[in-house]
């Protein structure tokens, strides 16, 4: 790939104000937040801004709108970047004027945590060496993911109706394409298919102790999604939905997950799941 100069240009950066600085031994600090403004923006899909090195300048992550709505492809000067697969894994192409492509990639495995926000491992430019993201005196953390680019304004990424649907005509806010009684904004909120009527957020099942004082609960998960169990005691006016005493749920491996909690013997129980975006507000 051929690339004339990059210049920064305004991005809201997602990088906490006091973890910003990652370090290479040939380059030394690197700042994630830059000047508060331009700074990197770590996003669902995405991820765009600049960081910045008083040795080599200006590192563009990319600008935030990929060719194909999704991920940047990285085959060419006017469509690079960092992508992120929504796990935590930043893999692609960023562009430094002063020393050329700097890689994200699997043996460097730059990783964003989805619960804390802290980044892990390190990228390489074959003109600068290693830089790592996290060491023992100084880590960079992001305080949120940034939601997609959502330019029809129905509350789904534009991202997830080109993933799905190839363009931002069949999807809205009430639309439910599989039929499965999940709207897809619903379906996007919980990271399911909505294509597929039998994916989507759901309790699959319950069961008591012995005793019936523990209940078992699981659902269907992504590893994308944290979850909240919440529960309440009737439906009617009287009664609202409070947390079941688990917090805020990392899923388990596999396309469910179950948790335990302690349940008294009412005669009547009612739980429902809630599936939250990674660092969201």
């Amino acid at each position: 790939m051929a690339l004339c100069g990059s210049f920064p240009a305004t991005a809201q950066t997602t990088i906490n104000s006091a973890n910003r600085l990652a370090y290479g031994a040939n380059v030394a600090w690197m700042d994630l937040r830059a000047d508060g403004v331009n700074g990197v923006a770590v996003g669902e899909y995405v991820c765009s801004g600049f960081i910045y090195a008083s040795n080599i300048g200006w590192i563009n992550l990319g600008g935030g709108n990929p060719a194909n709505g999704v991920r940047y492809q990285n085959n060419s000067a006017s469509d690079f970047g960092i992508n992120h697969d929504g796990r935590g894994n930043l893999r692609g192409s960023a562009y430094a004027a002063n020393v050329g492509w700097i890689s994200f990639e699997d043996r460097g495995a730059p990783t964003v945590d989805l619960l804390t926000g802290d980044f892990s491992g390190s990228i390489y430019s074959a003109n600068a060496g290693w830089i790592s993201l996290s060491n023992s005196v100084s880590f960079v953390q992001t305080d949120t993911i940034a939601p997609g680019i959502d330019t029809d304004g129905d509350g789904i990424p534009d991202a997830y109706e080109f993933l799905w649907t190839g363009g931002l005509t069949r999807m809205n806010a009430t639309s439910d394409l599989d039929g499965d009684g999940a709207s897809d904004l619903q379906e996007f909120r919980a990271d399911t298919n909505p294509l597929d009527a039998a994916d989507n957020l759901r309790i699959t099942a319950f069961g008591f102790s012995s005793t019936v004082t523990n209940a078992s609960v699981t659902w269907r998960s992504q590893p994308t999604r944290f979850y909240r169990l919440q529960k309440r005691a009737a439906l009617d006016s009287g009664s609202s939905w409070i947390d079941a005493g688990l917090g805020l749920i990392s899923p388990d491996a596999g396309p469910t997950t179950t948790r335990a909690l302690a349940d008294d013997a009412t005669p009547e129980r009612f739980l429902r799941i809630e599936a939250v975006r990674p660092l969201s507000r």
